[in-house]
């Protein structure tokens, strides 16, 4: 890119608290800029590089809402005509300053941006020098949620956003303008903006990091089209960010709920905020009617069979039944709703109150098969998602199946009818973003499919983001589907028996090969690379790569973790055959990253010494290769989260692992 050149300064955002968020906002800006960019710790610092900045002020002073410590931001030189797709797709910065002669065509490729981007760019002259300031769409996107909450009402949402673009610009001085920006940027917690926290859901991506991946990968790979894919989609975080950056993605999952999330979610910010306003006013109405008694509850509702099937919305596609129909469990009956036998098992689980939940679900089950087709899938997940926070189960490491239940004080009725006010406003940010800053959100698809098996149909792709489920030796955990077997019999998606399956087929479940079985494993792989599985080949446990052996052998020696030896070898054996899936699909010189838990420690329990390490991420990057991928690097990035009930690993510091791999 040739042309005028500029010395750029990217301001990092206050929250940025972790080195490995640290690692990923260099590694996207070095994509965008070649030279390399250069770490500043202070303000005096940066004033020495591009004094025409020190006489900033407002929230355009160095320094403000910045980071606290450490590196604080970066300095670069490239051309000017960087500044739209760095306004466009940057993720860990607050603001963009850049300093280059005024000329002619510095003011002509400034004209261009803001008819492109937006009003997020503001510029005076110093000296014969152009001194620039920028906002990028994603601080944007980030600083929208809080202003959403702080707002009334869509309009005012509106209102608001624009006001505090104006404030952050110097353009007005309004009192209550400038004390929301103060707020949104003071804001640590910033994953919610758009409809990315649409559904509760563990163990999912965090936004920056997808969209700095697919930033790197897209600049490394040049000139596009390009295509992304996730193989494990999950709640669609992949395929939203994808979208926002205008690259088409298709993501598959082999959880139905986990689709719907998907879909919903990319549904919420194209879905105009006036429909979506009368469909949940309409709803909030009949919801209250019906909670009041003012309609019998169950009016014009579906019958609902004896396994616990609430037969889904009309135009929906049914659910198969269970091979076997079993009897239904105690609790909720009256109503017609089912709950698992196991989860009536918990004692905290009584039949009273099993019998008040189901009557509350069925109550908002009826409202949302009323509502109206535009909006009913996405207050389906509305639902569950009122059903995931009400009820919080949490599947314990052990591996015997034993969870933790509470429950939230909040009503579901009341949850639910909070979410879909809520996104009223959600999609109302989502249209100022396209009215105000031009946002055109790609194509993205989302499907229900095992990443062991991935359709004909779905295309090849040049980029592939995601994050498999960890190793099950890891957490014990049966699935993240059996946590979510309430909505999925509340939505019709499953019955008793179908949780069951979905649960035991699922890639790192806890239903592996059990120890009578362990010498010969019936798998659907065969270990050539980027050869599509084919089922006549029986593997035993010999074709576990030496490491892997290991990790199985010891976890079949110890008493307590000796439950966990077949699942994790079955885990290593459908990875290998993603990984060669993976392969198939992706076009010839195409880029991936894995996102990995970085390692499971297994520790003495009553010393806290650590016994044995399995290094998953590692064992997952030979997979890879054993595929044919080439690994480029392993990079470990710290996250914030903890676990504070799963001693003795809730002092540990926290790491995943991003596997950079490329298809020859």
């Amino acid at each position: 890119m040739n042309g005028q050149t500029a010395r750029f300064l990217f301001a990092l955002r206050r929250n940025i608290t972790l080195e490995g968020d640290l690692l990923l906002a260099e590694a996207e800006l070095d994509a965008f800029l070649h030279d390399g960019v250069h770490g500043v710790t202070g303000v005096e610092e940066a004033v020495d590089s591009l004094p025409q900045l020190a006489a900033l002020d407002g929230f355009g002073r160095l320094g403000s809402h910045a980071r606290q410590s450490g590196t604080r931001a970066y300095l670069a030189s490239g051309p000017l005509a960087l500044l739209s797709d760095l306004i466009r797709r940057v993720s860990f910065v607050q603001r963009i300053y850049a300093i280059t002669p005024d000329t002619v065509e510095a003011r002509s490729l400034l004209t261009a941006a803001e008819s492109a981007l937006g009003p997020v760019i503001a510029y005076h002259v110093d000296e014969g020098h152009l001194v620039v300031q920028a906002i990028p769409h994603y601080a944007l996107f980030e600083l929208s949620d809080v202003v959403a909450r702080r707002s009334a009402s869509p309009a005012e949402t509106k209102r608001n956003l624009t006001a505090v673009l104006d404030a952050l610009l110097g353009r007005m001085a309004d009192r209550r303008a400038v004390q929301l920006a103060d707020e949104a940027l003071s804001a640590y917690a910033t994953t919610s903006h758009l409809s990315h926290d649409i559904h509760y859901y563990k163990a999912k991506f965090f936004p920056r990091m997808v969209r700095s991946l697919l930033n790197v990968c897209e600049r490394r790979l040049g000139r596009g089209p390009h295509r992304v894919f996730d193989n494990f989609v999950g709640s669609g975080t992949t395929l939203l960010e994808a979208a926002t950056l205008g690259i088409p993605s298709v993501g598959l999952d082999v959880d139905p709920l986990a689709v719907l999330i998907a879909r919903a979610k990319l549904a919420a910010v194209e879905t105009d905020s006036a429909i979506l306003a009368a469909a949940a006013e309409r709803a909030t109405r009949a919801l209250t009617a019906r909670l009041r008694g003012q309609l019998e509850l169950f009016d014009d509702v579906p019958a609902v069979t004896t396994d616990g099937v609430i037969p889904p919305p009309p135009g929906a596609s049914p659910s198969p039944p269970a091979a076997v129909p079993e009897p239904a469990p105690p609790g909720g009956e009256e109503c017609g709703l089912t709950l698992p036998a196991w989860l009536m098992k918990h004692r905290r689980m009584s039949p009273t109150i099993a019998a008040a939940l189901s009557r509350e679900i069925r109550v908002v089950q009826a409202v949302v098969t009323e509502t109206d087709p535009a909006v009913r899938d996405l207050f389906r997940v509305h639902l569950s998602d009122a059903i995931a926070r009400h009820v919080r189960m949490r599947l314990l490491g052990t591996g015997v199946g034993r969870f933790s239940l509470t429950f939230a004080r909040t009503p579901l009725s009341q949850i639910f009818a909070g979410s879909i006010r809520d996104y009223v406003k959600v999609a109302a940010v989502a249209e100022w973003l396209r009215e105000t800053l031009h946002l055109r959100l790609a194509d993205a698809q989302a499907v229900v499919a095992d990443a062991r098996r991935i359709p004909d149909d779905l295309g090849r792709f040049d980029i592939l983001v995601t994050s498999p489920p960890y190793l099950p030796a890891s957490s014990g955990r049966e699935s993240y589907a059996k946590a979510r077997a309430l909505s999925l019999i509340a939505l019709g998606m499953r019955n008793h028996g179908g949780v069951d399956d979905l649960v035991d087929h699922s890639v790192g479940s806890m239903s592996g090969l059990a120890d009578s079985d362990m010498e010969e494993a019936n798998t659907r792989f065969a270990p050539t690379s980027f050869r599509r599985p084919g089922d006549e080949n029986r593997l035993s446990l010999s074709a576990l790569t030496e490491a892997e052996r290991r990790a199985v052998e010891w976890l079949r020696g110890d008493e307590l973790r000796a439950i966990k030896a077949g699942p994790t070898a079955r885990y290593f054996l459908d990875m290998r055959q993603a990984f060669a899936e993976m392969g198939r699909v992706l076009l010839p010189g195409a880029l991936a990253v894995v996102v990995s838990g970085k390692q499971s420690t297994f520790y003495r329990f009553s010393t806290r010494d650590a016994l044995y390490t399995v290094p998953s991420a590692e064992l997952l990057a030979e997979e890879a290769r054993g595929m044919g991928f080439e690994v480029e690097a392993l990079r470990e990035v710290q996250l914030r989260k903890s676990n504070a009930n799963a001693r003795p690993r809730s002092l540990d510091d926290y790491y995943e692992t991003l596997i950079f791999l490329r298809k020859p």
